[in-house]
């Protein structure tokens, strides 16, 4: 059975970063959708197995993607 959790992307400011970050942690292992609301400034995720190995996967995409992105859990 998969997770649903959502994350903030704080300092999230462009669109092309939003659909890079949605498109990688997409490919990540473990994770069967992501859908980035550039709006809301959030990610949600479904995903198998433990939220922090998907958390880290989401915090580290998206920094590598824009240094300046902080995530947070909703």
């Amino acid at each position: 059975m998969s997770t649903t959790k959502k994350y903030i992307l704080e300092g999230l400011c462009c669109t092309n970063c939003a659909a890079a970050i949605e498109r990688e942690v997409g490919q990540a292992a473990g994770i069967k959708k992501a859908a980035v609301d550039f709006e809301t400034t959030s990610i949600t995720v479904e995903f198998d197995g433990d939220e922090s190995g998907i958390l880290k996967a989401v915090t580290d995409i998206s920094t590598e993607i824009d240094e300046d992105i902080v995530v947070k859990a909703v």
